[in-house]
């Protein structure tokens, strides 16, 4: 997790947030991918995504809920899901998991 909390920290250059509340996101998001991808531990080729994932959750701090809000020609809307913007990549790899176990799968008669 040091690793992707160093990631995080690189890029929220105002540093208003709080190291315990980053790593909470971090964790966070990596529950949710582990759940979506059906591992237990996060796969190495989705730290991206959890570092992407967790900045925008701590972009959003404090303005937590909020579907739109425009002020001054200037609009702010979130969605509820940070992650649905990764579906093609996890259901890509989860198919690509089920094909490559389902290859290695054989029937022997004896």
């Amino acid at each position: 997790m040091n690793n992707l909390f160093t990631r995080v920290k690189k890029r929220l250059e105002n540093g208003m947030i709080s190291d315990s509340l980053v790593e909470d996101y971090i964790q966070v998001v990596q529950d949710r991918l582990c759940l979506r991808l059906g591992e237990e531990a996060l796969p190495q080729l989705f730290e991206s995504v959890c570092v992407d994932a967790a900045v925008k959750m701590c972009r959003r701090t404090y303005y937590e809920g909020i579907a739109s809000e425009g002020v001054a020609g200037i609009s702010t809307s979130f969605v509820e899901d940070v992650l649905s913007e990764y579906n093609t990549e996890i259901e890509s790899w989860k198919e690509s998991r089920a094909n490559k176990e389902g290859s290695e799968r054989r029937v022997m008669f004896l």
